[in-house]
């Protein structure tokens, strides 16, 4: 298993993709994730936005893990409208993670948010129909579909029993259970818990929290056991799940939070610490 940036650490600094690939090249990255949100939106980009994009990932010898759909939070909402502009957003995605030459998506926010006014039961079918239409694209595509817990109560999926059941419920070969410790972290989901899903486990987060609030800080400042989650998803067999698939088996180091409006004044040094608590507690985890 190798170490990748997501670059929504950058983002959330108000760096573009541009500057956000380049600093991955310099800190020796072969892996990133990308952040599909603000700078780096696919659906707002311009097609030289996207070509210069695409031109500095392969000069850099970059490879694109996974595509992070962050503009997702609608994906369950109770109007058609903006259920269907989330689709168009993750479609838009989809067409960029291809160009630069990757195959995994991810849909964030917990498959989307309860909304006020409408039934839990009717949320969730809203949540299984936009995902479920999302991976039957993607497997035209002979792409990738992740799904992941968020851990607060207005998440449809919150913890690992409601991944597992819309995976399930969805039902579709190309769909995965994105694993992200810190949220594990928060909802208090020992490393056991992650063996209900063993035989589609493709890919891990990095991401920190104080125990309640999922700061998406500096890793090592908070309270999460990285070793103990990669160990257990290693031991699970996750580098032979990527390897029948012809993906790299990789652990995101994610930063910098979308959700809360938050700011990183300085993305550098937070993955230049990062990295160096990393190499304490994982010493394994190589960047190549």
């Amino acid at each position: 298993m190798n170490l990748a940036l997501n670059t929504l650490v950058y983002e959330v600094g108000d760096k573009g993709p541009e500057e956000s690939l380049r600093s991955a090249a310099k800190f020796g990255f072969k892996y990133i994730e990308y952040a599909g949100i603000r700078k780096g939106n696919p659906l707002t980009m311009t097609a030289e936005q996207k070509k210069e994009v695409v031109r500095i990932a392969k000069g850099e010898g970059l490879v694109n893990t996974q595509m992070l759909l962050v503009a997702t939070k609608d994906t369950a909402h109770p109007d058609f409208r903006k259920r269907d502009a989330v689709f168009d957003y993750m479609k838009a995605c989809a067409e960029f993670q291809k160009e630069l030459g990757g195959r995994q998506l991810l849909v964030c926010w917990g498959g989307g948010l309860y909304e006020l006014g409408t039934s839990p039961y009717k949320s969730w079918g809203y949540m299984v129909e936009n995902v479920g239409r999302f991976a039957e694209y993607c497997q035209k595509e002979d792409m990738l579909v992740g799904i992941e817990l968020d851990p607060h109560v207005y998440f449809i999926c919150n913890n690992t029993y409601k991944l597992a059941q819309a995976m399930e419920d969805i039902n579709m070969p190309n769909l995965y259970p994105n694993v992200d410790v810190g949220h594990l972290a928060i909802t208090r989901e020992e490393p056991n818990q992650l063996e209900k899903f063993k035989e589609r486990l493709l890919h891990v987060h990095l991401s920190e929290t104080e125990s309640f609030d999922h700061t998406n800080s500096i890793l090592g400042t908070g309270v999460v056991d990285f070793k103990a989650y990669v160990d257990k998803v290693i031991e699970l067999g996750i580098e032979e799940n990527c390897a029948k698939l012809g993906e790299p088996c990789v652990a995101g180091i994610e930063m910098g939070s979308e959700a809360s409006g938050g700011f990183v004044e300085n993305p550098d040094m937070w993955v230049e610490e990062s990295l160096k608590y990393l190499g304490k507690i994982l010493p394994e985890l190589t960047l190549r």
